[in-house]
């Protein structure tokens, strides 16, 4: 009995870092944290995975995702901030004070886009980012604009690898944790685990699930995945490998929603807006890669939702007047078809009177000589 008692007893973490597990290093009076590093880190190896996709695999163009890094970076963690605030994870009032914590990815992802539908379609109109298309016609060499979704391709996924660093920031700051693990007989190697390797986990006198952990290695699988096998499926068109990130980092996070610790659960909101970018992103998906609207197709740098409405639009209203033009058009034809019955009886009665008219007169002729003769006869016989 004592000694299954000792045996459900939690190790006690070890200590291989100093108390506050946050810092990394001070520069005199400066406290220097590994959220910082480590976000920084993400950025890094995100801008550097997307390099290497669009210079050695697309062979297309970097400067214009050099250009938007320089925007893009100071507008997701702008982004990142708004959103957290939103959440209730920061106060309104410590907006641009950082260093109180508070940044939630999926403010600074949507950021990015938004940006990325205005800039991408605008820099790649100009005649000098056009590539050369030798594949239709090698002797005569087409010169045409780049997709903006090719960039999505090549960026998007990417992300996952910032993610999969910047999480390790939440592990430092002792944040985002999930709810306690109660100890079993069956669950005391994984304590022993936590106890060598992520002792910070070791909260409130009790072990709690790391999951930071587990949407790291969600997101290495969905990074290989996404990154480069997809590249190897054939007929994908450009665009569903983007749309691929959103739909799996949208299941990630309502997967482990429901796993955090009650102070870190932000239930509605984030239920609400994962299910919202993960049903567009389905669709989008499957009206990009089935080419259910060809005209999305034809536009190449054009944002695909506002082609897809403005055509679907066009398409409705010029049905909806054809059907009423049409009624109109059988509504007058009928009149017409009636007009020319009334005519056609109108002509067979006239026709009619005329050869009763005929008829008569045709009478009144032989009535009006048989007349003159028998007069005749009676004057001859009288002696003339």
């Amino acid at each position: 009995m004592l000694l299954s008692l000792f045996w459900l007893t939690p190790p006690s973490p070890s200590k291989i870092w100093d108390e506050d597990a946050s810092i990394a290093f001070r520069i005199g009076g400066f406290e220097v944290k590994w959220y910082g590093i480590l976000v920084a880190l993400g950025f890094i190896a995100a801008i550097v995975l997307a390099i290497t996709k669009l210079k050695f695999w697309y062979k297309i163009k970097v400067d214009p995702f050099y250009y938007f890094c320089l925007m893009g970076i100071p507008f997701a963690i702008f982004g990142a901030r708004f959103w957290s605030c939103c959440l209730g994870d920061a106060e309104w009032s410590s907006f641009f004070n950082l260093r109180d914590g508070g940044l939630a990815v999926q403010g600074g992802v949507i950021f990015d886009i938004l940006l990325a539908i205005w800039w991408f379609p605008f820099i790649l109109k100009k005649p000098k980012y056009h590539v050369r298309d030798i594949l239709l016609t090698p002797e005569q060499p087409v010169v045409r604009q780049v997709s903006m979704w090719l960039y999505a391709d090549a960026v998007l996924p990417c992300i996952l690898i910032g993610q999969i660093i910047g999480r390790w920031g939440n592990y430092f700051n002792q944040e985002l944790y999930g709810s306690i693990i109660t100890p079993s007989e069956s669950n005391m190697w994984y304590l022993n685990f936590l106890a060598k390797f992520l002792p910070y986990m070791y909260i409130s006198n009790s072990y709690v699930h790391p999951l930071f952990l587990y949407e790291g290695i969600i997101n290495f699988v969905g990074l290989i995945f996404i990154y480069i096998i997809m590249e190897y499926i054939p007929k994908i068109k450009a665009g569903t490998i983007g749309l691929s990130y959103v739909i799996w980092y949208s299941i990630a996070r309502l997967s482990l929603e429901g796993l955090r610790a009650g102070d870190y659960k932000f239930i509605i909101p984030t239920y609400t807006m994962c299910g919202l970018w993960l049903g567009m992103a389905l669709i989008l998906l499957v009206l990009n890669q089935f080419n259910i609207i060809p005209k999305t197709r034809k536009y190449r740098c054009k944002f695909f939702i506002y082609e897809s409405f403005i055509h679907a639009t066009k398409l409705f209203f010029n049905k909806f007047s054809l059907k009423i033009n049409w009624a109109k058009l059988n509504k007058k034809q009928k009149e017409q078809n009636q007009n020319i019955e009334e005519i056609n009886k109108l002509e067979a009665k006239v026709n009619f009177l005329s050869q009763k008219c005929k008829n008569i007169e045709d009478r009144y002729q032989k009535a009006k000589s048989s007349s003159i003769r028998t007069n005749y006869n009676y004057l001859y016989y009288l002696g003339k």
